[in-house]
């Protein structure tokens, strides 16, 4: 089975001649969608053809997508992508019918099941000094709006471990190595690796993600007529189209006879004199290929790292563990509201923050991607921030990375060296949508299918991937440790909240077996004057089905633990003990926020240190170490990384 389609060029503000040939061609080939590269929209806010876009005067044929090219969105496109990041109307980052925005870096699977990965915008220094034709410009990679990304940017979305589509505004570098393919004519004096932005770390990229399509723009290089004097206004527009290329055999695939090619494109601009391609159709088969295709070439990037060494990085604001406390009413995201100004900040609360400041967002140029452990369809895994327990906690219990004898590593004092093999196992499951609900981030999805059924299978597939992260981090947890530990996963669902998200911590798995978690649950909700928690037996919904969602707000406990030596329903097998509990909660009522973290902390002795996450705190280094030793300890459970 294979999905037809086509790749533009930067229209470069040509909507209507652009649209009204995508459109000829797409009722001829009935086009799965349209990747559209480079700069799509012009550079003047006041053309008449972006306002007739907007009025939908001119028609996007078949469902588009775009992301930021190498230079800003015109204001108008800006405001509208700023107001549909805050709106609660379903449309997400839809500029008008058919028309999606990607975001800056983003991971997207498509109605078809296209899994799409994009990073535009040219590549910013340390400095925010970007360079591209020659001339320098300067602006931060943060602004989801502004043609730039960051090393940090390249290098998270490793963590992808795949792509259909790989969408870029600038090459990878070295991508012309052992081509026979040349970029300019004979004799133009042209000199590619001068002429056109081009990145190591996306050369990374590749060689982490292997997509089946590498997709760019072409720049509009200016040249000089003998090759050796000062550039001249002559401008060069190119198509170019690189021999495919195959990978080195994955290290696991020893049983596996598919070989993972990529061909690489850089379309040309739309309109160009030149006549060079600015449109490329082809079907994308959803099977690898088992035999090298004909002219296909070596990785140009051989002898790189693959994607598990994510180099140095600069030190970023880091993932944050509770709910809405993060996104407190001051223009800090500080404090929990009750300042001087707290009463005020009550009346007149700010709006939540759109994707673009939101820190569970993907597309959030400042999300801290050296905790993003892993990302899949519908939903990506990244350790927590202050987390509950520390490294060294469940070390003796074998939560430590693969190959180490034990995790303790603290001195005397309680300090940690960098020699620890432990990980402290708190983690969140991480929707890629931006919604408060899991429902409402189906409504908000790129999938343009979501709003035909209010969203149901597609929030039934984020709820599928995220229940396989919970129950593939709980087979590690009980594989690593003997069945010495369980799990605790608790979600907070709320229509204020700003990003729904899943927390898990380890437990002593006795504990959970003898109904001690359960009953700290209750005796704290009790404690609280809280709703009672009750049982729930629904299960995940298996595929195809629909999501049934929980009415109204809530607090959700999953508990799961294994009785090692306890028979359980199978020869051989022990005993699982798994429940799920719900709090309904009244709409608009007060919640405490720290209440699941609060529970766990005290069954495992730690509430008087640890439970206020801002008060476990830790240096970038040790985050990444434990993000490195768990990334280690839970690659046989990673389903992301299955061919």
């Amino acid at each position: 089975m294979s999905s037809k389609l086509i790749v533009l060029g930067s229209v470069n503000g040509q909507f209507a001649a652009a649209f009204k040939k995508l459109g000829a061609l797409h009722a001829k080939n009935q086009f799965a969608c349209c990747i559209a590269t480079g700069n799509l929209f012009g550079e003047d806010d006041d053309d008449d053809e972006l306002a007739q876009l907007l009025a939908g005067q001119i028609e996007v044929p078949v469902t588009t997508y775009f992301t930021v090219g190498t230079r800003p969105f015109p204001a108008r496109i800006a405001s509208r992508l700023e107001a549909a990041a805050q709106s609660d109307d379903g449309e997400g980052n839809e500029i008008c019918p058919n028309l999606h925005y990607l975001g800056k870096r983003s991971v997207t699977k498509t109605a078809e099941g296209l899994r799409i990965v994009a990073l535009g915008g040219l590549l910013v220094d340390n400095d925010g000094a970007a360079s591209a034709d020659g001339v320098v410009r300067a602006g931060p990679s943060t602004d989801a709006c502004l043609p730039f990304h960051s090393v940090a940017d390249e290098t998270s979305l490793r963590g992808a471990h795949g792509a259909d589509i790989l969408l870029t505004a600038i090459w990878p570098r070295g991508i012309l190595k052992g081509s026979a393919q040349t970029v300019f004519p004979a004799g133009s004096g042209l000199d590619p690796s001068r002429m056109i932005p081009a990145s190591d770390g996306l050369a990374d990229l590749v060689v982490a993600l292997r997509p089946r399509y590498h997709v760019t723009a072409s720049p509009d290089v200016f040249g000089s007529e003998g090759g050796d004097g000062p550039p001249t206004t002559t401008t060069t527009t190119l198509f170019y189209e690189r021999e495919a290329f195959f990978h080195p055999e994955r290290p696991d695939a020893s049983h596996s006879l598919a070989i993972d090619v990529t061909r690489f494109l850089s379309l040309a601009a739309w309109g160009n004199a030149a006549k060079a391609k600015a449109l490329y159709a082809f079907a994308l088969s959803r099977e690898a290929p088992t035999l090298v295709p004909a002219g296909c070439t070596p990785s140009p990037f051989l002898g790189r790292s693959d994607a598990s060494d994510h180099g140095p990085r600069k030190r970023r604001q880091p993932l944050e563990a509770e709910p809405y406390s993060r996104f407190a009413q001051d223009q800090h995201h500080g404090g929990g509201g009750r300042g001087r100004h707290g009463k005020r900040s009550r009346r007149n609360p700010s709006p939540p923050p759109g994707p673009d400041r939101c820190f569970f967002c993907l597309s959030n140029p400042n999300l801290p991607t050296h905790m993003v452990a892993s990302i899949g369809d519908d939903a990506y895994l990244a350790t927590a921030k202050g987390p509950l327990p520390l490294p060294t906690t469940f070390a003796a219990q074998g939560l430590t990375a693969p190959g180490a004898a034990d995790g303790h590593s603290e001195d005397r004092d309680g300090n940690r060296d960098g020699n620890r093999a432990g990980f402290p196992g708190h983690m969140i499951i991480v929707p890629l949508s931006h919604a408060p609900t899991i429902t409402a981030g189906a409504m908000h999805s790129n999938d343009p299918s979501a709003a035909a059924d209010n969203g149901q299978v597609t929030a039934a597939n984020t709820f599928r991937e995220m229940t396989r992260f919970r129950e593939s981090l709980q087979a590690m947890v009980a594989s690593r440790t003997r069945q010495q530990l369980g799990t605790v996963t608790w979600e907070i669902s709320r229509q204020r909240n700003v990003h729904v998200h899943w927390q898990l911590v380890p437990v002593p798995a006795p504990l959970v077996v003898g109904g001690l978690v359960e009953a700290a649950f209750r005796v704290e909700a009790a404690h609280l004057q809280l709703p009672p928690l009750v049982e729930d037996t629904s299960t995940a919904p298996k595929d195809g089905e629909a999501y049934v969602p929980i009415e109204g707000d809530y607090f959700r406990v999953w508990i799961w633990g294994e009785a090692a030596g306890q028979k359980g329903d199978g020869p051989g097998e022990d005993k699982i003990v798994g429940k799920t509990l719900v709090m309904h909660l009244d709409e608009g009522a007060r919640f405490d926020l720290q209440y699941g973290r609060r529970v766990v902390a005290k069954l495992l002795g730690l509430e008087a240190t640890r439970t206020v996450w801002q008060e476990c705190s830790q240096t970038e280094a040790e985050e990444e170490a434990d993000v490195a030793a768990f990334r280690a300890a839970f690659e046989p459970w990673d389903f992301t990384q299955e061919a």
